[in-house]
């Protein structure tokens, strides 16, 4: 189920790209998602568990403090919008 929701991420990412023709960001977007792809292999290959599945567990853990579940959830959101403000404004 996970594989399919990255790659349902990265459909809805590149698509726009590719028809608007932006193929530096399709070339971007391409290489984020390889480079995923890798170290969710061989993190599952050297510990049994993707990185994604690594944080998960991180997240869940009962005690591991609410802030730093915050913290890593909120530095995403505002990676995005930075990058939004970047692109837009």
């Amino acid at each position: 189920m996970d594989a399919v929701l990255v790659i349902g991420m990265f459909i809805v990412i590149l698509v726009p790209f590719i028809l608007a023709k932006l193929w530096w960001w399709v070339a971007l977007w391409a290489t984020v998602a390889l480079v995923l792809g890798i170290f969710e292999i061989v993190s599952y290959l050297v510990t049994g568990k993707t990185i994604s599945q690594q944080f998960w567990k991180w997240s869940k853990d009962p005690s591991t403090p609410l802030w730093k579940r915050w913290s890593c959830f909120g530095g995403m959101i505002i990676f995005w919008l930075f990058l939004l403000a970047h692109l837009f404004l």
